[in-house]
């Protein structure tokens, strides 16, 4: 499903970019190409996964660091 979507924003970015050099085709990629470039870009970015850092012992005293001695 990720290559789904990356493969449906790649193209629908490019469309976007390239319809406003046609005649009229401004109203697509205003309002097909680019909303639909969105839409693509949120479900690519919903299958990524969470890498963040999770800390173990969070410090209660947040100026602890400076007065370690």
């Amino acid at each position: 499903m990720r290559t789904v979507s990356a493969l449906v924003a790649v193209s629908a970015l490019l469309l976007s970019i390239a319809f406003p050099l046609i005649l009229g085709g401004v109203i697509f990629a205003l309002f097909l190409f680019f909303p639909l470039f969105l839409l693509a870009l949120v479900g690519l970015l919903d299958t990524v996964d969470d890498r963040t850092v999770r800390q173990h012992n969070p410090s209660a005293d947040p100026r602890g660091w400076r007065e370690k001695r």
